[in-house]
């Protein structure tokens, strides 16, 4: 804590309630302050005060006492000092395993996305390119045009064309695939990385399922029995040499077993990669390459680069339902089912007219007397 720290409290809530009203300066310290930061005359003269020598990062004010006064300490007693210890939400463990497991080995669920929504490019590992990727330069080619014609798919009402990569080798064209590269193309305010819950040991969402990376590499690499609709964007990559074209030409033209070894080095390069767009199969029902949420690009993280050794904490629960009311819809189902219930189960009968107290005290005579008395 500062040691002026009950003055700063002071001082920021004198001035919150002075948009308000015109607080009283019942402390001779407060008053001091005031005076020392020319408060009354600037506040006279331009109507505002701006405090242009606070350090927001250190929370210190130049002007004023650097100690609390006296009275401000009987006031509010002695300062409570906590633990140096004590970790911050963020901070990373200082153990023997930070390298490993800089968050812990068995980080909840709900903190593997808040890492990935802040510190994605320090909660995956390093990226490193691995020499045993280089294969064919045919191969090599191909996926380095694939990089290149997806990110020309982004509009350039998100990022303008001269910034989109073009890589000019394999290292290149994988390491676009990192959240450091993606956040330098797009901006880091322009992301938003999802987790992937493959190969995961924990307890994490079991209806969130997901693909390995190397399965992924069949969506963007379709086989030629593959139905690509012809008002998709998926086509357009099917002609004019691009990347689809030049794969699907390597399958009407090659052997069984360069076919195979293609396959194989892509699913290789693709389970290596750190990030892809969340695309849809392009047979799929609309045409998904790109999606974002909030103004924010997705991109799907590859879990075998999260360092964590399970994922831990209480058995996650999808939250229930966000507003607490029913649809309509089912509101009305449910007030007509109700309501039948009642009309059924409820005797239609007319109205019975009330008898008034009098006629209903009346005693009837015996049916013999009233027939003798008739005759």
């Amino acid at each position: 804590m500062l040691p002026n720290h009950r003055l700063m409290s002071v001082i920021i809530t004198y001035l919150m309630r002075y948009v308000m009203v015109t607080p009283r300066e019942n402390h001779k310290c407060l008053r001091d302050s005031v005076r020392n930061l020319r408060f009354k005359g600037i506040m006279e003269r331009f109507g505002m005060v701006f405090l242009h020598d606070l350090d927001v990062q250190s929370c210190k004010l130049r002007e004023i006492d650097q100690q609390d006064a006296t009275e401000l300490t009987e006031i509010g007693g002695r300062a409570i000092k906590h633990p140096d210890n004590i970790a911050r939400p963020w901070r990373l463990r200082d153990d023997h395993n930070q390298d490993d497991f800089p968050w812990g080995r068995a980080p909840s669920w709900q903190r593997v996305l808040d890492l990935l929504a802040t510190e994605c490019s320090t909660f995956l590992r390093e990226w490193k390119f691995i020499h045993g990727h280089e294969g064919d330069r045919a191969f090599e080619l191909l996926f380095k045009v694939f990089t290149r014609d997806i990110w020309m798919s982004l509009g350039n009402h998100v990022v303008e064309s001269n910034r989109l990569p073009s890589p000019k080798h394999l290292e290149e064209a994988m390491r676009t695939w990192t959240p450091q590269m993606i956040e330098q193309i797009l901006g880091k305010d322009r992301c938003h990385f999802l987790p992937s819950t493959h190969g995961l040991t924990g307890k994490y969402p079991k209806n969130a399922l997901s693909k390995s990376f190397a399965d992924m590499r069949s969506i963007f690499f379709p086989s030629l029995d593959v139905d690509i609709k012809k008002d998709s964007l998926w086509n357009v990559y099917t002609h004019h040499g691009a990347y689809i074209d030049i794969y699907h030409g390597y399958l009407k033209h090659w052997t069984e077993d360069d076919i195979s070894r293609l396959n194989e080095y892509l699913d290789t390069i693709f389970a290596n990669l750190q990030c892809l767009p969340p695309s849809k199969p392009p047979d799929a029902s609309g045409t998904v390459i790109w999606s974002a949420v909030g103004g924010k690009i997705q991109f799907l993280t590859n879990s075998s680069f999260y360092r964590i050794d399970e994922v831990g904490g209480k058995a996650h629960n999808r939250a229930g339902p966000t507003r607490p009311q029913t649809s309509s819809r089912q509101l009305q189902a449910r007030i007509q089912g109700a309501h039948d219930v009642l009309r059924v189960n409820q005797p239609r009968s007319s109205r019975v007219r009330q008898k008034s107290l009098k006629t209903r005290n009346r005693r009837n005579p015996p049916q013999k007397r009233q027939q003798e008395s008739n005759k």
